[in-house]
């Protein structure tokens, strides 16, 4: 795992939605799953979106489009909004990004 790019967490505060990453290759191989998850009024995990996923390389500029995880559509997404947040301890846990981001 040290030998791909580090990423960061990744937010976008208008439309309440959190990116993260989890590694999926096998034997050192390159692959990465991207996943968004939104973030409901309450500050839960909002169960009624479906999450979004896309897979690609360690590099972030490899994904292309996101999928509907329940129907496998693909869906646009805008990765302008997204912003970085560091100093995130869990970086798998969108609600621990979302709530380091409120904070600071």
């Amino acid at each position: 795992m040290k030998n791909f790019k580090s990423f960061t967490p990744k937010v976008d505060n208008s439309r309440r939605l959190v990116m993260t990453r989890f590694y999926v290759g096998v034997n050192n191989s390159n692959n990465f799953c991207y996943k968004i998850t939104r973030i409901a009024k309450s500050d839960k995990e909002d169960k009624k979106f479906k999450s979004l996923y896309s897979f690609g390389t360690d590099d972030f500029m490899s994904v292309k489009y996101f999928c509907n995880s329940r129907t496998g559509e693909k869906v646009r997404v805008f990765k302008k909004p997204f912003k970085s947040i560091f100093g995130v301890k869990e970086k798998n846990n969108p609600l621990d990004i979302w709530n380091s981001q409120i904070v600071k």
